[in-house]
């Protein structure tokens, strides 16, 4: 259904509307009762808006805005911080108004507000001609968004007229899955290949230890501190494994279960957004595989291990390749990859891939091998499951806001797969609600 934009030309207000209705049946009545005053009076009520109406055609507003985002790349749930300094470049001050950032996915109680008075350019104080608006938001969701325009509600000093302005353009940002801590994922340090590249810390003590250089994301606690003074630059501890070991996450990709996706409740942001495509609910527990995912990739690839991101269903072009990052290499590929990707539409428009993924996986040497399953079934679900027979471990993460069927557990623990099940539900998403071996 089409939704009703919001007016951002310049219009009258119920109160100068009022005003013209009162002003002719004052005038009306000047002429029925012979009152000369009652038709001045009703005169000048008709004349006051529409004057105020031309003069506000002519006298524009010209305002400019300077955005700055940090950061402009972050997860879901970072807390992001925008300011904006708005200046005045026209002759005329601008009347307090009351404001709001276009960013979707944001509440408008913390984008939006009232900003005092701006004064002209013709105020020799600098700091009456510009003012800042400035907010934090932590409820991004994950994809590319955009950042702005700023506009203002903006009325005059009597009430007879407002319009919406524009100001500005939008800035792109990136959010990017949240990685979070999986407790009790078992990793394998491996037994095969060449070492991984990685220095040891000679401190001349006996508890010297494997580090490698510093990376994003690492957390302060792993430095080692003696060997950063010792190697002049940044040294973080490393586990030690196997650089040829890969570690392959598999996100399951089908369609929602549901008939039809729910629409998301319509906003003020939606309202001011012309270009907006029509909104959709979040899809709770695909958010959280994604996320399960990326969490799984960021704790391998911290263990240095070289990841594998493949997902169950084909691009919409059809491509099935994987996503694969070696050790030495930031995660930022992988993570823009999990940033866009969505699960199959009601339609089938992607096409379940499988089979092919089974292909490319067999090909590897046993490796661990972990599936974030949701509501994939039949033939594509059982030649998931036959990876077990080359995976060291299986384990897969089961995502459902729904009590998991018992059979559905112990197909997966027959097969060979350690289980860990996951709700979006909880207030505690990350952590497991139930966790089974495998049996087989």
């Amino acid at each position: 259904m089409a939704t009703r934009r919001i007016e951002r030309r310049l219009r009258p207000t119920s109160r100068a509307i009022g005003l013209v209705v009162v002003g002719v049946l004052l005038a009306a009545a000047a002429v029925v009762f012979g009152r000369g005053e009652l038709l001045a009076l009703g005169g000048f009520l008709v004349a006051l808006p529409l004057v105020a109406f031309v003069l506000r055609l002519i006298w524009r507003p010209r305002l400019e805005a300077v955005r700055t985002i940090y950061p402009t790349t972050l997860a879901v749930g970072d807390r992001m911080r925008v300011v904006t300094e708005v200046r005045n470049r026209s002759l005329i001050a601008l009347e307090p108004s009351s404001y709001l950032d276009l960013l979707p996915g944001a509440e408008p109680s913390s984008i939006g507000g009232v900003l005092p008075a701006i004064g002209s350019r013709l105020n020799r104080n600098e700091d009456k001609r510009r003012r800042r608006v400035a907010y934090g938001v932590d409820s991004m969701r994950r994809g590319v968004h955009e950042v702005g325009p700023l506009f203002f509600d903006n009325a005059d000093g009597l009430g007879l007229t407002r319009r919406v302005l524009k100001i500005g353009e939008a800035t792109e940002v990136e959010v990017w899955p949240r990685v979070a801590e999986l407790p009790a994922m078992s990793v394998p340090s491996g037994k095969s290949g060449g070492e991984v590249e990685a220095g040891v810390a000679q401190s001349g003590d006996s508890d010297d230890v494997l580090t490698r250089d510093y990376r994003r994301g690492d957390p302060l606690r792993r430095i080692h501190w003696r060997a950063t003074a010792h190697a002049g630059e940044l040294r973080v501890r490393q586990e030690e494994h196997h650089a040829e070991d890969t570690s392959v996450v598999i996100l399951d990709t089908s369609g929602t279960a549901a008939a039809e996706e729910p629409k998301a409740p319509l906003t003020l942001v939606d309202l001011m957004n012309e270009q907006a495509a029509p909104a959709h609910a979040i899809d709770a527990e695909f958010e959280l595989a994604v996320s399960l995912a990326a969490s799984v990739l960021a704790r391998f690839h911290r263990f240095g291990y070289e990841t594998e991101l493949f997902e169950t269903h084909a691009g919409l072009d059809g491509d099935t390749e994987s996503t694969r990052t070696p050790s030495e290499e930031a995660l930022e590929s992988v993570m823009r990859r999990l940033m866009l990707t969505q699960p199959d539409s009601t339609a089938g428009e992607r096409r379940e891939a499988c089979a092919e993924v089974v292909d490319d996986i067999s090909r590897v040497a046993r490796t661990p091998v972990v599936y974030v399953h949701r509501n994939l079934a039949g033939d594509g679900l059982t030649a998931i499951r036959s990876l077990s027979a080359m995976a060291a471990p299986a384990l897969a993460l089961i995502v459902s806001a729904k009590p998991v069927p018992r059979a559905t557990l112990t197909s997966f623990t027959d097969a060979g797969w350690n289980v860990a099940v996951y709700s979006p539900a909880r207030a505690k998403p990350f952590t497991p609600l139930l966790e089974l071996e495998a049996t087989a």
